[in-house]
Order: structure tokens, then C-alpha cells, then sequence
């Protein structure tokens, strides 16, 4: 789903929607796999610097202020760690640092063509308006089992 996100097929609040309705260990669980998405993604700090000036959230919002503050994988780790309260912000900033990065990483290191399966949506699906909720967990499974 963050696939589809990142690539402007879905917006933000689909996955609010869906995140909303899980559990906060599966909250937590999404939180970490996202951080290691970003994290493959390599954000150089202009990417880093242009998502934050771009995020749907104040810029004074707890997960901002600690992604200005801290060195890039602490603040990711932080993040993560944040208290109930502030997971619904935390998804929305990851989510969108996830978008601008993958977004630099398609457009440079993929320009040309690339195998990765998500960056592939449109070759796998002619009509993505028929891309199901089961089909996206699909893909988050595959990606998940590579890094495992």
C-alpha cells in the first residue's frame, strides 16, 4: 500500500484508514517495516529537507521536530518508539518521507527500468482502480520476505 502511496496511485488517508484499524502492536510492527523502506530508499538531505517542508503535519509536531533534531537513524528509531498518542503522526511522516524518497530513487537510480515489483504497479495491474487491499498486503508480504 505504501507502494502505491509513494508513486500517487492512493492518498494519505487510505493509509490512515487502514492503519487506524489495526492493533497498536501491528501499528508498532508497520512503523518498523516503513523505517526499513525508508532506510533502503537512502534519502540524501535535501530528499529529507524537501519531505519535511511537505508534510500534511505542523512542523512543530513531535516526529518532525525529532527528524530535524537527531542524526537520520536515530530519529527514525525514535520515531517508531513514540508513545499512542503520536502514532498516527508518526505514520503520516514516514509515509510521506517514504513518498519523496522512493519518489528520488525512482526518478535516478530506476530511471531506465528497473525489476523491483513496486516500482512496477502500473506493468502488473492495466486498470488500478482494480487493485484490491489484498493485492497491496500481497506485495507488502513479498518485500518483507526479502529483507527476512
Amino acid at each position: 500500500m505504501i507502494n502505491l502511496f509513494a508513486q500517487d496511485k492512493i492518498e494519505l488517508e487510505i493509509i490512515l484508514k487502514a492503519f487506524n484499524e489495526m492493533t497498536n502492536e501491528e501499528k508498532r510492527s508497520e512503523l518498523s517495516w516503513l523505517r526499513v523502506y525508508i532506510e533502503q530508499s537512502h534519502p540524501t538531505k535535501e530528499t529529507i529537507n524537501n519531505a519535511i517542508s511537505n508534510m500534511p503535519i505542523k512542523k512543530t509536531m513531535t516526529p518532525i521536530v525529532i527528524l530535524e533534531t537527531n542524526d537520520f537513524k536515530t530519529a527514525l528509531l525514535k520515531i517508531c518508539d513514540l508513545p499512542e498518542n503520536e502514532l498516527e503522526k508518526s505514520i503520516m511522516t514516514l509515509s510521506t518521507l517514504f513518498r519523496y524518497s522512493d519518489t528520488k530513487r525512482r526518478e535516478t537510480f530506476c530511471k531506465d527500468g528497473c525489476n523491483h515489483e513496486w516500482h512496477n504497479i502500473d506493468k502488473q495491474h492495466n486498470n488500478l482502480s482494480d487493485v484490491s487491499i489484498e493485492q497491496t498486503t500481497n506485495w507488502w508480504t513479498k518485500i518483507r520476505r526479502y529483507f527476512e
